[in-house]
């Protein structure tokens, strides 16, 4: 529904909104009117009794209920309606308003025939036909006279003469009769008048919409139809079009599909001209590394014979090193016989001097002298004993010195013979730097022919894929041609039923609006 449309609204509608106004400024009114009535009355020394503090607080709430009603009256419509929130809300400041102003009235200006104005608070709430509401506000009405009555009995009753059980019977039964009477008017008329009349406008309104579903469903059918028809007519046009883009679409992919079948069996033709380039460095890298082999096993076995060589001048060097030991036992052993001629030659010197001594004072002491003479050639024995011992340890040495020279030849001999293997070892290894040059310019050449088969290749491969693409969007194309063929059939096939549906539509439309007039 367009939101500029005024909002159509049932009588009950109507009313609820007329008297939630009505009665919120109307109440709030009354209890103004009342506290300007009342200021006047004490300006003019009619109400002595009244205190001017009571008053103006009386006046004062009065104004605040009055700015309250008309709040509620502003923010209480939603779309042309009361809302349900503010309603309620209203209903209970109603009420408390009657509970209050009723109260602080009775109370301010004690006037024993107030209670009259009882029935005017009550009739205040039958407006709203809401059954609740008036009980609520009767209960509260009835129970403030009877307290009231009670606290104040001597200014609100009677006055006790022979006629006050009759005027006290006689308000007790217009309030015990009035106010029920008002609730059960109300419950009656809510119950019955105002749900008869709701229901009959609701059937109203119900076989109004039912009429309007049924021409604004048949609107919406004409309307669908109609856009039918026009999208087929836009249909068939786009077809024609379509299948003429179609067919140069066609025409253009074959063209690109010759240029492309051409382009890749050059490209074919140069990945043949590469592959024997890559057979000749692969046949030269095998030969290489089967060269590579061969000297890697010559070079092991010249490598295990430097091994034994090395083993022998191992064992060769442990020999000199014994050999070694024993020259230098033998040198300790000539230290200790040198040593043991000086001590001879000590021993004799001191003899010699003896003798002299002996000698001088000799005489028949020659006796002395032989003995020194004695001791020297015994001293000299042993000197000799001494040296032969000396001559047998320094042959040794010498024994074991040619033995070490000897040692030494073989050590160079092997040495000489290690740095030849060494040096057959390095050629090897210098061949198979050449050899492996050869085979890395061979790898590099591979490398870069590689790269080129591998362009060569993705070239294809993507011109294969292109070219596999075409094919798909003929067969597309195709289909869709085929898919265009078949909705024109279909189309032809709907819009005769759009037809036949737009008759059968404007015949119920007919139909129907003869029957509801």
């Amino acid at each position: 529904m367009n939101g500029n449309k005024k909002i159509m609204l049932s009588a009950l509608d109507e009313y609820i909104n007329k008297v939630y106004v009505l009665v919120l400024l109307l109440v709030p009114g009354a209890c103004q009117c009342a506290g300007i009535l009342y200021t006047f009355e004490k300006c003019m020394g009619w109400l002595p009794g009244v205190s001017w503090t009571a008053l103006v607080i009386f006046d004062v709430t009065c104004l605040v209920y009055l700015v309250t009603g008309i709040l509620f009256i502003k923010t209480g419509f939603s779309k042309g309606l009361v809302k349900q929130s503010s309603l309620k809300a209203g209903k209970v400041f109603l009420v408390v308003i009657m509970l209050i102003q009723f109260n602080f009235i009775l109370y301010m200006i004690p006037a024993k025939d107030f209670w009259g104005f009882a029935f005017f608070f009550v009739v205040l709430t039958t407006f709203f036909l809401d059954f609740k509401m008036v009980a609520v506000t009767s209960a509260e009405i009835a129970g403030s006279l009877a307290v009231s009555w009670i606290v104040r009995a001597d200014v609100l009753l009677p006055l006790k003469d022979s006629m006050f059980i009759a005027n006290m019977l006689n308000r007790i039964v217009c309030v015990s009769l009035s106010l029920p009477t008002t609730v059960l008017l109300t419950w009656l008329v809510s119950r019955f008048l105002v749900n008869a009349k709701k229901d009959e406008m609701e059937r109203n309104n119900e076989k109004v919409k039912t009429v309007l579903n049924s021409v604004q469903v048949l609107s919406e059918k004409l309307l669908r139809s109609g856009t039918v028809l026009s999208q087929i007519s836009e249909n068939e046009s786009a077809s024609v079009e379509e299948l003429s883009a179609t067919s140069e679409q066609l025409l253009e992919g074959s063209n690109r599909l010759d240029g492309k079948t051409g382009e890749s069996m050059d490209n074919l033709r140069e990945l043949d001209e590469w592959k024997n380039v890559m057979a000749d460095n692969v046949k030269k890298v095998e030969m290489t590394s089967k060269d590579l082999l061969d000297k890697s096993k010559e070079n092991e076995k010249l490598l295990a014979d430097l091994k034994a060589i090395n083993g022998e001048v191992s064992e060769s060097m442990f020999a000199t090193t014994d050999v070694a030991q024993k020259l230098s036992g033998a040198v300790q052993q000539i230290g200790t016989t040198l040593s043991l001629i000086n001590e001879i030659s000590v021993s004799t010197n001191l003899l010699a001097l003896n003798a002299s001594i002996e000698a001088a004072r000799a005489g028949e002491a020659g006796r002395g002298f032989a003995v020194v003479a004695q001791e020297v050639g015994n001293l000299a024995n042993s000197t000799k004993e001494s040296l032969d011992e000396v001559e047998a340890v320094i042959e040794r040495v010498q024994d074991n010195v040619e033995e070490i020279t000897m040692f030494v030849h073989d050590n160079s001999r092997k040495l000489d013979k290690q740095n030849e293997y060494f040096t057959n070892v390095f050629a090897g290894i210098t061949d198979m730097t050449k050899l492996l040059g050869v085979s890395v310019n061979a790898v590099d050449t591979m490398g870069g022919v590689h790269d080129k088969q591998a362009q060569v290749i993705q070239d294809t491969v993507s011109i294969n894929k292109e070219i596999a693409e075409n094919i798909r969007n003929e067969n597309t194309q195709f289909q869709s041609i085929n898919d265009m063929v078949e909705n024109n059939v279909r189309d032809i096939s709907e819009i005769s039923a759009q037809i036949n549906a737009i008759n059968e539509m404007a015949d119920e439309m007919n139909r129907l609006l003869t029957v509801e007039v």
